[in-house]
């Protein structure tokens, strides 16, 4: 076999990974060595290093059971998106190209023994993106720890609160240029399905699901592509008899494999029409708190002490929107 060969088959190996620019893939060091191709794991810089490490984590992750895999202690292991992937590469590469400049760290087991001081000089960042570099490290160096318990010793982040987030509270400055009677269908269908982007842009005729005849499940969509963790749903669409008339009526323009919205407005407040979503498949399913049992019954707290919420129209919520915490929807969806 000539040594093209081998490179061609090397590229295909990894021409799975069309990435964006987030995309840090390097093949260096190349050579033909006694008729074989060799790479120099000892010479390769910080950043392939990184993606060495995660790219062999998610080959191994994608269509795995993530639920089994934490159940068998397993998940710290691999990575189950390549979405999660290129943003743990990202905050890899913050990382050791921070303890390249200020420690002259040349492998990542040289960089390791600086995790506590590059999270602290992060301290001036959001919670969410402490907790998301933390995360991304935790991954790399392949941390075991059970829930509750830190991956890092002297590690410590910011907790999120849900006064600090700024989604979808106001008017962006993107949202000028969102005409929302020229896509008011669009909005409906969101307000309807409670769809993240991806899987909006991404939806297509054939997943439409008509109700049972019986009455007892209205119609809605088999979720199944770009989900977040490759998660598969099923959902209704909630609303009033016209919106869901409407949806319907969305979905039925077309057939098969064709794209039912493409590409949508960047204006577009998703997560907007998202909490809507949740906030009524919310209350389709509340039941009058004087009713519950204590352990039935869950205790906001922060800037919404004093509410109490039912655990399991929470639980309904959030695996409608693909999430499987019952805490995400508290602090970044219901609206009561």
């Amino acid at each position: 076999m000539s040594c093209q060969n081998r490179l061609d088959i090397m590229y295909q190996g990894v021409g799975m990974l069309s990435f964006n620019s987030y995309s840090l893939i390097n093949i260096r060091f190349l050579i033909n060595k006694g008729g074989v191709i060799m790479s120099h794991q000892n010479k390769k810089s910080l950043i392939g290093q990184i993606d060495d490490r995660l790219q062999k984590m998610t080959q191994a992750g994608v269509g795995r059971s993530k639920h089994q895999d934490k159940i068998d202690g397993e998940d710290h292991k691999y990575i189950y998106t390549w979405k999660t992937y290129q943003a743990y590469m990202k905050h890899c590469c913050y990382f050791v190209k921070w303890c390249k400049e200020n420690h002259g760290c040349k492998t990542l087991k040289q960089c390791r023994q600086y995790v506590p001081e590059w999270i602290a000089s992060r301290r001036v960042l959001s919670a969410s993106t402490q907790k998301l570099d933390v995360a991304a490290l935790s991954k790399l160096y392949r941390c075991k720890h059970n829930r509750g318990q830190k991956p890092f010793r002297d590690v410590e982040t910011d907790t999120r609160r849900r006064a600090d987030i700024k989604r979808s509270r106001g008017d962006a400055v993107r949202d000028k240029h969102f005409s929302q009677r020229n896509n008011a269908d669009l909005i409906t269908f969101c307000r309807c399905t409670g769809l993240r982007r991806a899987e909006l842009q991404d939806l297509r005729y054939e997943d439409f699901r008509l109700g049972a005849p019986d009455g007892s499940e209205g119609p809605g969509l088999y979720v199944h592509r770009s989900t977040k963790g490759g998660r598969v749903r099923q959902i209704q669409f909630v609303g009033s008899a016209d919106e869901i008339a409407l949806c319907c009526n969305i979905m039925s323009k077309g057939s098969g494999l064709s794209k039912v919205w493409g590409n949508v407005h960047s204006g577009a407040d998703i997560h907007s029409y998202r909490a809507d979503y949740a906030t009524k498949v919310y209350q389709m399913y509340a039941r009058p708190i004087e009713t519950l049992k204590h352990d039935e019954i869950y205790y906001c707290r922060g800037d919404r002490k004093g509410t109490w919420l039912d655990k399991n129209a929470m639980l309904m919520a959030s695996k409608a929107l693909g999430h499987n915490r019952i805490s995400i929807i508290a602090s970044n969806y219901l609206r009561l």
